[in-house]
């Protein structure tokens, strides 16, 4: 039985959203590290009664204190912390804080590959790294065989095309893992494509996608769930910072809406969402709200439609055309779901070809591109 997954992420007790929070993403960092934060942690996943836990390793925090030049330092013997001044994190930590947590899937340590365009810097980017990751991928798992063999382990891929990927998993090919984890940020669309018909080559069968919720995003997740692997899962902190400055996620294609006191609304236009949090109410009345009870409202809306797109997509990606008219009832982008479905199509149909018959397809500048 295939699955789609929204986790919920960058959540703490005072900021859940009201509906039932069935998925939640925790980071080593910011719930592990001290006995105050994994105490409140446990209480959060009893409070919410989640069903699936995930522990991200901190590679974003890491990512961040590089961008910020701070000072990096991955010592095991030393406590894992994150301050102005800099982060000390090491799978020791990782693996320390899952044994405590017990989250049902954790992921390996991993130091983010940055966002440039560049092919020669891209490169020297992903050799700068590759050692860490290698190292920390091997690591982490040797720890979680020995401490924590029961949680499932996925390894994040940091590169940014295929070919860097393929020395990657050759490098960790004797690391025992259930699943792998791709970044969005790095890469538009029709590579995640591209990517996730390699992982199924290779005989993946798990893979998370991080840190988006894109209407788009999950409907390939979707297609992919229903026709290639048993588990695809993606994690979001938009329907909080979204609502945080004052934007509505349309119901249709989660497109983000500013719905601040100075914009001026129709008082006549119709809030099509059904969810429990906007029923019976307009989008001036809204607008209107004061700061803290319409972030309250916005996250509870935005969470729900998120959640409700992710379900919708996956029952409908049984079949193309049904996928196909369904995107195009829900959103204008004709000719973005156009190319869409044709990739989708073309990688159905070859499936069981070389990668390599399959890239001229995915290598003409398109509009997801």
């Amino acid at each position: 039985m295939s699955r789609l997954i929204f986790f919920c992420a960058g959540v703490k007790l005072e900021t859940l959203p009201a509906a039932r929070v069935k998925n939640i993403l925790f980071n080593v960092v910011d719930n592990g590290k001290s006995q105050k934060e994994i105490n409140d942690t446990k209480t959060l996943i009893r409070y919410t009664g989640a069903e699936t836990c995930m522990l991200d390793s901190g590679g974003y925090q890491i990512h961040v204190a590089e961008a910020q030049y701070k000072k990096m330092t991955f010592d095991p013997g030393l406590p894992m912390m994150r301050s102005d001044q800099g982060i000390n994190i090491s799978p020791h930590h990782v693996v320390e804080v899952s044994c405590k947590l017990q989250p049902t899937i954790m992921t390996a340590l991993d130091f983010p590959v940055r966002e440039l365009s560049d092919r020669t810097a891209q490169e020297q980017e992903f050799l700068r790294k590759l050692g860490f990751n290698v190292t920390w991928a091997m690591q982490t798992a040797s720890l979680r065989e020995k401490y924590c063999p029961d949680i499932q382990l996925f390894i994040p891929v940091q590169c940014y095309n295929l070919s860097q990927f393929e020395i990657f998993k050759n490098s960790i090919s004797n690391v025992r893992y259930d699943g792998l984890s791709l970044p969005f940020r790095n890469r538009g669309l029709i590579e995640l494509a591209l990517f996730f018909f390699r992982f199924y080559q290779v005989g993946v069968q798990k893979v998370h996608i991080l840190g988006t919720s894109s209407f788009f995003a999950i409907a390939l997740g979707a297609f992919f769930a229903r026709h290639f692997f048993e588990w695809v899962s993606f994690d979001a902190t938009t329907w909080r910072k979204s609502a945080q400055h004052e934007i509505y996620l349309n119901p249709y294609d989660l497109s983000p809406e500013y719905i601040g006191k100075e914009v001026l609304i129709d008082e006549r236009l119709p809030i099509i969402c059904q969810c429990p949090f906007c029923i019976n109410t307009t989008f001036t009345e809204i607008k209107n709200l004061p700061y803290t009870e319409k972030v309250h409202l916005l996250k509870n809306h935005n969470f729900y439609v998120i959640e409700k797109a992710s379900e919708d997509l996956f029952a409908k990606a049984g079949n193309l055309l049904n996928l196909e008219k369904y995107l195009k009832n829900r959103s204008p982008k004709t000719k973005e779901i156009d190319e869409l479905i044709e990739r989708l199509s073309i990688t159905d149909l070859l499936r069981n070809e070389d990668i390599n018959v399959l890239k001229p397809f995915f290598e003409i500048p398109r509009i997801f591109r």
